[in-house]
């Protein structure tokens, strides 16, 4: 066959129903729909650490699982395992003739699939996408040789980008370690720090400005959902005008590091350096009396910053961190000098993390453009 073909979805695939009731202990081959990754076909954890009292589908290692309840999250991934995945998804299998076996999973990456799926999803709630709907979508297939060809870049490319995800893991697994060594009691003393609070060494801005005036609304604003949980990193961010803002916010300027006192499990904490406005749910903190506030930013990423904080925010309905307990918060202040080094060391992995991440898009976006080819 040397032209492109145009064919159903259900001439390329099949859905496998097979139903079934978990009993005790096959929770622990428990695929749910949190174990898929968009854009990414591998599944890394699976299980579930409760009995399962809903029913759900046996699955076979190698089958393709779909998630079929809110496509627009473009999940589909192929199980590690013989098991059960969740109702809320499909389990495919491809149907050879027409396609390369190995080829669906990519094609039901693409645009042109997922964009398909996503327009005949139904439900107001939580909508999802029947098989019958599915199988009846017409698509236009490259040639077998075509899909052998494209087969070989999207593998290669697969395992680049999971060579680089493993070294993005490893970098944050450093990080970690040298913020647990380099924040800890025993290392801090060994170099003569003294014990302090942030009530004495830390400035916290009070006091809000109106975000529609003209002097603030081009400002840009951050709040809690522009910080990346975790990872300390600022995310895309509007001004107070595009966020159609009203209520006062917060002043901060490019000395300023920004703490979100909400679910503070989250561990939403960035240094934006840039002047704007910011939600009353962050904190503008700034290091006074001999604290750094490079130092601050990653002393607000360590594990017992978090514990803490953790511990004293769930005394309300909505865990949160308010500013007297954030005052008595207790650690060992070392000297100025330690405080750089320990900065350099933690601010060279943010940076190699950046770097493995900027791979890791331009990774994402060759695959894209070879998924993209499919039209």
């Amino acid at each position: 066959m040397t032209d492109k073909q145009t064919v159903k979805f259900s001439d390329i695939a099949a859905q496998i129903l097979n139903r079934v009731t978990p009993k005790e202990g096959e929770e622990k081959n428990f695929i749910g729909l949190e174990h898929l990754i968009s854009g990414c076909l591998y599944i890394n954890k699976w299980g579930d650490d409760k009995k399962l009292s809903t029913q759900a589908f046996k699955v076979n290692k190698g089958d393709i699982i779909f998630a079929r309840r809110n496509t627009y999250l473009k999940r589909v991934a192929i199980s590690p395992i013989d098991g059960i995945c969740s109702a809320d998804a499909m389990v495919i299998r491809p149907v050879a003739g027409l396609i390369e076996p190995a080829f669906l999973p990519f094609f039901m990456q693409s645009n042109v699939f997922m964009e398909r799926a996503i327009s005949i999803s139904a439900g107001s709630l939580s909508s999802r996408v029947k098989w019958k709907d599915l199988a009846q979508q017409s698509f236009v297939l490259p040639t077998l040789e075509e899909q052998r060809k494209l087969l070989k870049s999207l593998n290669k490319l697969d395992e680049i980008i999971e060579l680089k995800k493993g070294i993005q893991c490893s970098v944050l697994d450093l990080k970690r370690i040298f913020i647990s060594k380099f924040f800890s009691k025993k290392y801090l003393e060994d170099y003569g720090a003294k014990k302090v609070s942030f009530l004495d060494s830390l400035e916290i801005v009070s006091g809000q400005v109106d975000p529609t005036s003209e002097k603030y609304k081009k400002y840009p604003h951050i709040a809690p959902d522009n910080m990346e949980k975790k990872l300390a990193i600022l995310l895309p961010y509007n001004t107070a005008e595009q966020d159609k803002v009203k209520s006062g916010k917060f002043l901060f300027d490019e000395e300023h590091v920004l703490y979100s006192k909400i679910r503070p499990n989250l561990r939403k904490v960035v240094f934006p350096r840039i002047k704007g406005v910011c939600s009353a749910d962050v904190y503008p903190l700034k290091g006074k009396c001999g604290l750094q506030t490079e130092y601050l930013f990653y002393l607000l990423q360590s594990e017992h910053f978090n514990k803490y904080a953790i511990g004293t925010s769930m005394r309300t309905g909505m865990p949160k961190i308010n500013r007297q307990d954030l005052c008595a918060y207790s650690f060992y202040l070392p000297s100025k000098e330690l405080q750089c080094l320990i900065v350099k060391r933690l601010k060279a992995l943010d940076g190699q993390y950046l770097e493995i991440t900027k791979a890791l898009t331009s990774a994402y976006n060759l695959k894209n453009a070879y998924l993209n080819m499919v039209r």
